[in-house]
């Protein structure tokens, strides 16, 4: 048997009896949003909280409705965002690290939900 196929069928095999990973839910994602992100980014993601209004600052948080906005931003970019905070990425230092506080999962979740709301 050539070496190739014996490497390749048992991936291919293996790649088949491996459970799916399951895709993001952009119901649980808004549960979180409404928890951790609505302060600041508002209720409906329009970037309008009142919760910057008692941090004193001038910044307006993204709104996530802005299609044109949205569309210029790719998941990962609005992932790394949420996982590392806004300073990571050459934005708001406002805008907190949720790394130790969400799972990869519930990161993906919240993607979900933000991505929901401009389309």
């Amino acid at each position: 048997m050539d070496f190739r196929v014996a490497v390749v069928i048992p991936l291919v095999i293996g790649a088949l009896a491996a459970p799916a990973v399951e895709a993001a839910d952009a119901v649980v994602g808004r549960r979180i949003a409404v928890e951790r992100c609505a302060k600041c980014h508002g209720p409906g993601g329009q970037g309008d909280g009142a919760g910057l209004q008692k941090l004193d600052v001038d910044v307006k948080p993204v709104d996530w409705t802005d299609r044109g906005l949205m569309a210029k931003l790719t998941d990962d970019h609005i992932a790394t965002i949420i996982r590392e905070g806004g300073k990571a990425v050459g934005k708001s230092k406002v805008m907190p690290t949720y790394r130790d506080k969400l799972s990869d999962a519930q990161i993906a979740d919240l993607v979900a939900y933000i991505r929901s709301l401009a389309r």
